[in-house]
């Protein structure tokens, strides 16, 4: 072999070697192996416990309100339920571990009796979606409502409960005439009509503003509405609340009218006698 052959044997020879050697300097170098637990572990995300308890996810999206936060926010602790142990309710997140009142006790108040969360919240992932059991304590939650029925007695306190008229859902309002007929087939009287002088919670308390229409009281004293109308007058003007302020007040007439006559006529309680009644004054 020529020594021309040799020495580019030789080079390639040593190119080889260089490019296998920078290959070895240059190439990462492996980790030991180890286990599947030399891993940090960081807290499961919302969307992780999702592909699991999905429909529990579709609920809190759609009904959760101010639920609508990471699951490990309630579930602390989750996956430890031993049959063995019956550990449910020890596992289970408390609702006063969030929901206190501005005083740091129970978020409802402090009464012995008081209802358990769940029996109105009775699924914590859509909680105002509450059904409505036969038996509830409302008054603990709504006062004013329970202090209304209870002050004012009428056939709502006594004949029918909060989950009679409040039937389908928790917030659910009934339309009065669900259970009532109008007071008069030719006045029809909508819902805010009758709540104008009946307050639900204390129907009979009757009470009115000042600027009550008349057709309004007419849904009740229709007699008296059909006496204005028949016979035209300047009281056919007047609203009825003009001169009764408050149900059941009858004014006398010198409250509009004064002492038109004199003085030997000033008993203003006679004025009927010539002029008939208010509603239907003689001509």
């Amino acid at each position: 072999m020529s020594s021309r052959k040799c020495s580019s044997v030789v080079s390639v020879v040593g190119m080889i070697c260089l490019v296998v050697v920078l290959v070895c300097v240059l190439q990462p170098k492996t980790a030991p192996a180890g286990t599947p637990y030399d891993t940090e572990i960081k807290p499961l995300t919302t969307a992780e416990c999702a592909q699991c308890h999905f429909s529990i996810f579709e609920a809190i999206k759609a009904d959760g309100g101010k639920h609508q936060i990471d699951c490990v926010r309630c579930h602390t602790e989750y996956h430890v339920y031993s049959p063995r142990k019956q550990n449910f309710d020890q596992i289970m997140p408390k609702c006063s571990a969030c929901h206190l009142s501005a005083s740091g006790g129970a978020f409802h108040g402090e009464a012995k009796d008081l209802t358990p969360c769940l029996n109105c919240h009775a699924d914590p992932h859509k909680p105002l979606r509450m059904p409505m059991p036969a038996e509830t304590s409302c008054a603990q939650c709504h006062p004013k409502e329970g202090n209304e029925i209870k002050d004012y007695p009428s056939k709502h306190t006594t004949d029918v409960a909060c989950t009679d008229c409040h039937a389908e859902k928790h917030g659910f309002i009934p339309s009065c005439d669900a259970c009532h007929e109008p007071h008069s087939p030719a006045v029809q009287l909508s819902v805010q009509d009758c709540m104008a002088c009946h307050p639900v919670h204390k129907p009979t308390n009757i009470s009115y503003p000042k600027d009550t229409a008349s057709s309004i009281c007419a849904g009740c004293h229709d007699d008296v509405n059909n006496l204005l109308r028949n016979r035209l007058t300047k009281h056919t003007q007047v609203k009825c609340a003009d001169c009764h302020p408050s149900h059941k007040e009858i004014p006398t007439c010198s409250r509009c009218h004064g002492e038109p006559h004199p003085k030997m006529m000033v008993d203003v309680t006679k004025c009927g006698d010539c002029h008939g009644i208010a509603h239907d004054l003689a001509k």
